[in-house]
């Protein structure tokens, strides 16, 4: 048994998609998996112990040759079983035009129901469950079915080695001392950027969390603000605040870490040996709770953002808080703005109540 699935879009997806690998595994050993990712969520899959291959769908190829690419793809494998879970739909026209015998996944637009005859029809945006569920709900029609008890069982996982985790803290601390900055403490990871459409906290509010986590615990901690390029605006407010002239006393504690700059692996090594992580609804915050690092996330009340369906999935439930405005949102795919009497919703989640929480969950 060959099984490809696609899931061609965001890290934070791909992650959540992992666990049909385990799922299929467990029922079948023998089964080789592959999974058809996009570029970005490579590095989060290396050294897998459900997934046997990763390959690379490269989705602002011309399509000429993202058409030769995947008619290669499945020419070679030659899989038994087909699963479209989310991105590229290309795929799926290959599968059918190849006769993969098994073609699943998620059926939603009009060319799902053409190419897929093992297809399963989810009204997600009714948010009756957790992404992650109704991902391995799609393996039923492959005679699989998940029940809610086996939720940790399939959760997701990051395997990083030993020797990965020493190289790349010796390199974070060698930045560091390049940054003026002495390591050595232990390390509290910021992370104010997404990237789509959800709501998230106002980026002076991470800046006034550094603050107020400092005046708590003077001088424990380095802050570490992660974060990638396409960042920068979220980056802009919280500089305001923490750039004033008072605030230079934490100069030489909080360092600006660029994740990409030494690749994901280095920056997943040194961010499972932080204390705590604080993010909104995106990739980071899903790849530090799989690495067992206590997360405090800060979600959308909106019906199809909200954390029942896009929360982070850990292992160890304790080491996890959601926060959430205390609003009645009645929307389901999009903020109403000036039209819903809580505009700025978000606003409402104060800053003492992320320090009380990441308090609580932090090994100090």
């Amino acid at each position: 048994m060959k099984v490809l699935i696609n899931r061609s879009d965001a890290i934070g997806d791909s992650i959540l998609t992992s666990g049909m690998a385990k799922m299929i595994k467990d029922k079948h050993p023998e089964a080789k998996i592959v999974f058809l990712i996009a570029a970005k969520s490579a590095d989060v899959f290396k050294h897998h112990p459900y997934i046997d291959e990763v390959r690379i769908y490269h989705r602002n190829a011309r399509f000429y040759l993202k058409i030769r690419e995947i008619l290669k793809l499945f020419t070679e494998l030659r899989p038994t079983h087909y699963f479209y879970v989310g991105g590229g739909y290309l795929p799926n026209f290959v599968a059918w035009l190849t006769r993969v015998p098994f073609r699943g996944g998620l059926k939603s637009r009009w060319h799902t129901y053409l190419f897929l005859n093992k297809g399963t029809r989810q009204k997600r945006s009714m948010v009756s469950m957790h992404e992650m569920e109704y991902n391995l709900n799609l393996l039923a029609p492959m005679g699989i079915d998940y029940s809610y008890q086996d939720k940790q069982k399939f959760s997701p996982d990051i395997i990083l080695t030993p020797e990965e985790i020493t190289n790349g803290m010796e390199q974070f601390n060698h930045d560091l001392k390049d940054a003026g900055i002495i390591p050595g403490r232990k390390m509290i990871f910021i992370h104010p950027g997404m990237t789509g459409h959800t709501l998230n906290w106002s980026s002076r509010n991470y800046g006034r969390l550094i603050l107020k986590l400092e005046q708590k615990f003077p001088e424990k901690f380095l802050f570490v603000v992660s974060h990638t390029p396409s960042d920068h605006l979220y980056l802009q407010g919280m500089k305001e605040i923490l750039d004033k002239k008072e605030n230079e006393f934490l100069k030489d504690r909080i360092y600006y870490f660029n994740g990409i700059k030494n690749g994901l692996r280095q920056y997943m090594s040194v961010l499972s040996q932080a204390a705590l992580f604080v993010g909104p609804s995106t990739g980071t915050t899903h790849i530090a709770s799989v690495l067992g690092v206590p997360v405090v996330g800060l979600y959308s009340p909106i019906k199809i953002q909200s954390a029942l369906r896009w929360g982070p999935v850990s292992k160890n439930l304790d080491k996890t808080k959601i926060l959430v405005p205390d609003v009645i949102c009645g929307e389901i795919k999009k903020c109403a703005e000036r039209a819903c009497p809580y505009y700025e919703c978000m606003g409402k989640i104060e800053v003492e109540d992320v320090v009380k929480q990441a308090t609580a969950i932090m090994e100090l």
